[in-house]
């Protein structure tokens, strides 16, 4: 038995041997990946909406998070049309267009007809300031007679209530349809500064607009998800 204990402290030797042999190995494989490809390690990191600094401070706060509570909701609603409104109009809510480019500046009032959650009554006003100018910043959009889409920015205000106003801000592509006098958006959407039972809601969506250039009336149809909505 003694002869048996005798022998494990050479074997751990061994073993401790063979560990510092293969860091050893691996050590030299990836410095000679880096020498063949200096991008590696040494690039730095691409970071979205943030950087380094956000993330060690990620990385240092608790791990442990509490979502607030999500009420999913919707509404839809539908309004007359202002097709060439002033791009004055577009700026008073932020909208600006990108200097030396040209914007069409559309605005859609009505009221609210439908919707689940506590958006479904109430007048709304939709601005949509639309890129269309130089041609570069336009892209087809399947069909032969419509053509072209155009990237656009936005902001849909409803008010359900006297003193309260929630706001969308929204982005997307505007596009002609098949028929010449219809057009569409489509785009998502973030809950932007808000008054009275909204002030402090936050949440997303998606957001789609329907109009018939001949006639301007125009429909909306938004879905999404907030908390603090009430």
């Amino acid at each position: 038995m003694l002869k048996r204990w005798r022998k494990l402290p050479q074997a751990g030797v061994g073993m401790l041997g063979l560990a510092l042999a293969l860091t050893l190995t691996l050590n030299a494989d990836a410095s000679s990946l880096r020498e063949a490809n200096p991008g590696l390690g040494s690039a730095p990191a691409m970071m979205f909406g943030g950087s380094p600094a956000d993330v060690e401070a990620a990385a240092s706060s608790p791990a442990t998070v509490t979502p607030p509570p999500v009420q999913e909701f919707s509404s839809a609603g539908s309004g007359t049309v202002s097709f060439a409104a002033t791009q004055a109009q577009c700026n008073s809510v932020g909208l600006a267009c990108l200097s030396g480019d040209a914007c069409q500046c559309v605005v859609t009032t009505g009221n609210v007809t439908d919707g689940v959650g506590p958006l479904y009554q109430g007048p709304f006003t939709f601005w949509l300031n639309i890129d269309t100018l130089p041609v570069t910043h336009q892209y087809p959009n399947g069909n032969a007679a419509g053509k072209a889409c155009f990237f656009a920015t936005g902001v849909l205000s409803e008010s359900p209530g006297p003193a309260e106003t929630i706001n969308f801000i929204t982005s997307g592509a505007a596009c002609n349809g098949i028929s010449a006098a219809s057009g569409l958006y489509s785009g998502g959407f973030l809950i932007g500064p808000s008054t009275g039972g909204y002030a402090g809601a936050s949440g997303a969506g998606v957001l789609g607009f329907g109009s018939n250039i001949s006639t301007k009336v125009g429909f909306f149809d938004l879905r999404g998800a907030a908390s603090d909505i009430n």
